[in-house]
């Protein structure tokens, strides 16, 4: 039981001082964390809120285009680079279809090679 893990480890962890934990189920993991850390976290949601926020001036009309450009070409290059250049399984991960996987990739120009090990 989840509840009962987090009490465990949650007691163990006031030894050892300032402490927060949290049980990730969507993950199966557990996350520590110094409260003095807590502070400097950031949720993805709260970054993407950021991107907005520096966009929306200059971006009127194209803020949607302009946040998804900014995301897209990083998120496919760090897929790339698990997949070790292989657009395939890079497409399977990010739920597109493979000639999709290929157009975004020319589009962007990624060059694929690099990731191949």
């Amino acid at each position: 039981d989840d509840e009962k893990v987090k009490e465990i480890i949650t007691r163990m962890l006031k030894e050892i001082g300032n402490t927060k934990i949290d049980i990730l189920k969507e993950e199966g993991m557990v996350r520590i964390v110094r409260k003095e850390d807590i502070k400097d976290m950031v949720s993805l949601e709260d970054k993407v809120i950021e991107l907005e926020d520096n966009l929306f001036a200059q971006n009127r009309g194209s803020l949607y285009k302009a946040i998804v450009e900014r995301i897209e070409k990083p998120v496919i290059e760090h897929i790339l680079e698990r997949t070790e250049g292989n657009q395939l399984k890079a497409a399977r991960i990010l739920g597109i279809n493979r000639n999709t996987m290929r157009a975004k990739v020319r589009k962007l120009g990624i060059n694929c090679a690099m990731y191949k090990q």
